[in-house]
């Protein structure tokens, strides 16, 4: 059976790692969203670069140049990220991330010249040739626009383009 909804996994889950339980369920679209497998300072975002500048007015950290990104799992790298705070409470409300966008976690990758999540809706926008696959089953997901919508558990795919790869058997030996 093919299992190209783990694209999904791959879409979801980079930018935060964030929450929807998994369900055990064979190539259902509820096995491709994030799991709340890391807590503590493991959740914590873990982000490195040559240059940072903090804007005080918008509550905006913006990092350049060799931009990496850790949380649980997940990395990302990036040119350019854009993290913005709520003013109140210090609380993440937007990540932007530009130029060369890498996700890996595990066997799952994602590629895009810009990601966009936003925390209120639980919502990632990649655009710019985005591109999903799992090196394991080699399936692969491309578009002009990838959204997902994390809490209600759907993607929406701009100019879609699946390729669904034959899942390869072990060979038996004798």
């Amino acid at each position: 059976m093919y299992k190209w909804p783990v694209l999904l996994m791959l879409i979801g889950m980079p930018l935060l790692c964030l929450g929807a339980k998994r369900q055990n369920e064979p190539g259902g679209l509820k096995t491709l969203l994030p799991t709340q497998d890391c807590e503590g300072a493991e959740q914590t975002l873990d982000v490195t670069s040559e240059r940072m500048t903090f804007d005080s007015q918008t509550h905006t950290f913006i990092f350049e140049d060799n931009v990496q990104v850790r949380r649980c799992r997940m990395t990302m790298r990036c040119d350019r990220l854009h993290v913005t705070q709520n003013a109140t409470d210090e609380r993440v409300e937007r990540i932007v991330a530009i130029g060369n966008v890498h996700f890996q976690q595990g066997e799952r990758q994602a590629t895009a010249e810009r990601a966009e999540y936003f925390e209120a809706e639980q919502k990632l926008v990649l655009m710019g040739n985005p591109r999903a696959w799992n090196t394991q089953e080699q399936n692969e997901l491309a578009g002009e626009e990838m959204v997902v919508f994390l809490q209600e558990e759907k993607l929406l795919v701009k100019r879609a383009r699946v390729l669904f790869h034959p899942r390869q058997e072990p060979s038996k030996t004798p």
